[in-house]
């Protein structure tokens, strides 16, 4: 009996569909991304080979290669509550905070970095937070032993966190501390911030130390050795 033959036929995919998802896709992941923002002080981390990432609920204490000093917190409502704290906690020692106005509170929500003098807050919000935010200018955050800035933002950061636990009934971990020093500052000056950190009334032991992994998994991730104690 003879073989039938089948007749042979191109394949073809139409990939139309594919294509279109896979656009899709790339600008929805492209419209979601959230880049870096612009720091007012760029600092070039010393380098690790700790794999222990930074967690999210942050204040991070900055040092330049100058030795000035800058604060931080990552989340904007915390960063808000922090300066009220600091207007209800510390009216009396920087009395130009009674002039700051609530748009001028709210604005602070905006700056990324802070490192100037308390006592020009009042200028300083009038500015759009763009703006505030691409200054290279500061002059640091004042941690004399006679004018120790530093240690109220650190207090009033930390009474602000706990209030935001409390009003969202969240049972996250406390807000950590960690400091981000580049690899040229004066180790002095880390060593006041350590200083402040761990006296009265702060009285912090555990923290990060804000570093660059080494090697090809870096990528320009911040991370943090062991936490020093």
């Amino acid at each position: 009996m003879p073989k039938i033959k089948v007749k042979r036929q191109s394949t073809i995919v139409d990939m139309t569909a594919m294509t279109d998802v896979s656009f899709l896709l790339l600008t929805f992941f492209i419209l979601t991304a959230k880049f870096r923002p612009a720091q007012p002080v760029i600092i070039d981390m010393p380098s690790s080979e700790s794999e222990t990432v930074v967690p999210d609920n942050k204040m991070v204490i900055s040092v330049d290669k100058e030795g000035k000093v800058y604060y931080s917190i990552d989340n904007p409502k915390v960063r808000v509550a922090t300066l009220q704290q600091l207007i209800e906690r510390y009216e009396k020692t920087y009395p130009s905070l009674s002039k700051l106005t609530d748009a001028q509170i709210a604005n602070f929500a905006n700056v990324e970095m802070l490192g100037s003098d308390i006592n020009q807050l009042d200028q300083l919000l009038n500015m759009p937070p763009q703006e505030i935010n691409a200054m290279h200018d500061f002059s640091g955050v004042p941690i004399d032993s006679t004018n120790n800035q530093l240690r109220d933002w650190i207090q009033a950061g930390r009474w602000a966190d706990q209030i935001d636990k409390t009003e969202s009934g969240t049972k996250r971990d406390d807000i950590r501390v960690a400091i981000k020093g580049d690899k040229t500052s004066s180790i002095k000056t880390i060593q006041e911030v350590i200083k402040i950190l761990t006296e009265e009334p702060v009285n912090i032991h555990t923290f990060n130390l804000i570093t660059t992994l080494e090697g090809p998994v870096a990528g320009g991730v911040e991370a943090s050795p062991t936490p020093a104690k």
